[in-house]
């Protein structure tokens, strides 16, 4: 039976394992060759997760069939200051970082589920709108965002030099 659960400590491994998997279905992706999977990656983007999840209100949700996490979403709320004090009226926006589920498991709702339990973890903490980014080759994922409501605010465009 599928649940989806806030992270807890057991899950770690298996977290550190959906995170590599979404960054090398990224790179494969990257025709540009900038994306990389490094050594340091599977421990060391933990750690900087767990450390923005926790510097900015965050929370991990982990999608589990039998005890193992398939799928994961991670949540920051960012709450003004810097920029957005001049540039927006929006006090609290939620933002999602990394939703990944593993590839035998895609198509069958978790991803969806994931990203309800997100948002609802932001209105309960009184956000007012949920930002994410997608890799523009990355299309499957922009289809999911579309389809529940998700649009277009911003376009990073690179160049290569």
């Amino acid at each position: 039976m599928l649940e989806i659960k806030e992270y807890a400590k057991r899950n770690e491994s298996d977290v550190k394992d959906l995170l590599v998997e979404l960054q090398k279905h990224l790179t494969s992706l990257d025709k540009r060759g900038v994306l990389t999977l490094k050594e340091s990656f599977r421990d060391g983007y933990f750690d900087y997760v767990q450390k923005e999840v926790s510097i900015h209100n965050g929370i991990i949700f982990v999608a589990e069939r039998d005890e193992k996490a398939i799928g994961c979403i991670i949540c920051k709320i960012f709450c003004g200051g810097g920029e957005s004090e001049f540039t927006t009226v929006c006090p609290k926006v939620g933002f999602i970082s990394d939703l990944v589920v593993k590839c035998e498991e895609r198509g069958k709702g978790i991803g969806k589920l994931l990203i309800k339990s997100a948002e609802e973890y932001f209105k309960d903490n009184n956000c007012e709108y949920v930002q994410l980014e997608v890799f523009k080759p990355n299309a499957n994922a922009k289809e999911l965002y579309e389809k529940l409501g998700y649009d277009d605010i911003c376009i990073y465009m690179s160049k290569r030099l």
